[in-house]
């Protein structure tokens, strides 16, 4: 349940619970979340919704999607998207402590957000990396982008949380190939990601009522990965996670001299260098997409040598024990 740690908030490039136990968005987008869709969520792996408010939506329906999303432990991001709907739906949904807002990009509009949420939720806007996410009132960045390493440099230089709420979708898209990806490539990207100091959502776009249009069942092959993903980040540290760009050339997460969450992504290394503190360390070859974790034998600190198998799609975990 969202209660059991209160509201989430941001907190430095991160995002915090109230009593200081940290949330990881893991995301997916929705026009709204019908009872068939809140089985599935439900069901999911997210902890993060993203759905919009519009006039084709009774608010007093939104409303209650909104709660139930709070039942199953879901946060809910709102998409207000004109100025229109701010006034009526931000404070009646503000009373939940587990809304998020995407504001409209004019201040104008931003600015009545925030004289409307009594609650003091988070607040973004959505685009691309261009977007204007300097404003103090913006708490953390949302951004559309396919080439999710891209988030590292974000992070750099907003200090804010960045999600990629839209880095293409996995499924069959006749018109727009960023609709139409693999599995594997969603996967891949939400990957890079977190390993890049983010996070990104993901999406599907499979027949002709996708997911990320209209709801309803999940049937993409990243969702069991998208839960995969999820635990291996519930098992990561509480304090400390950043990107490292100065000390490796793949996509790291690491509390220096505790954890390292290293992603390979599509190449095939046959072994990775890595110098490590003193202390006993334990080491993990994780593969992202058949969701398997082969621990290896513990080593000192020092320089290690990590033997890894010809496959893409491999990530190295390392906890100083």
């Amino acid at each position: 349940m969202n209660g059991a740690h209160g509201p989430v908030h941001a907190h430095g490039t991160r995002f915090r619970h109230a009593d200081g136990t940290p949330f990881h968005p893991i995301t997916t987008t929705v026009p709204q979340a019908d009872p068939r869709t809140l089985r599935a969520l439900a069901g999911g792996p997210f902890n993060r919704v993203r759905l919009t408010a519009s006039a084709s939506l009774p608010l007093d329906v939104l409303d209650q999607q909104v709660a139930a999303c709070g039942r199953s432990g879901l946060q809910a991001e709102i998409v207000l998207r004109d100025r229109s709907v701010i006034a009526a739906t931000v404070p009646r949904l503000a009373d939940h402590p587990h809304v998020w807002w995407s504001a409209p990009p004019d201040h104008e509009a931003q600015t009545d957000i925030q004289e409307h949420d009594h609650g003091h939720h988070p607040l973004t806007v959505h685009g691309p990396p261009d977007t204007d996410f300097g404003a103090p009132w913006i708490t953390h960045a949302s951004v559309r982008h396919a080439q999710t390493r891209a988030v590292s440099g974000l992070v750099h230089t907003l200090g804010k949380p960045v999600v990629v709420d839209d880095c293409g979708a996995e499924g069959d898209a006749v018109d727009d190939p960023e609709q139409a990806l693999p599995g594997q490539e969603l996967t891949a990207r939400m990957w890079e990601a977190v390993c890049r100091g983010g996070y990104a959502a993901h999406a599907e776009s499979w027949g002709p009522t996708p997911w990320s249009e209209g709801g309803g069942e999940l049937s993409g092959t990243a969702v069991e990965r998208v839960a995969f993903l999820r635990a291996v980040l519930d098992d990561a540290p509480g304090e400390g996670l950043a990107h490292t760009p100065e000390t490796y050339d793949a996509s790291t997460l690491e509390v220096a001299g505790e954890y390292v969450l290293q992603y390979l992504g599509p190449h095939r290394y046959p072994r990775r260098p890595f110098d490590l503190a003193d202390g006993r360390w334990t080491v993990d070859v994780i593969d992202t997409w058949n969701m398997s974790v082969s621990p290896q034998a513990p080593v000192s600190g020092g320089t290690l040598q990590v033997e890894l198998p010809a496959q893409p799609y491999l990530a190295i975990r390392l906890r100083r024990s």
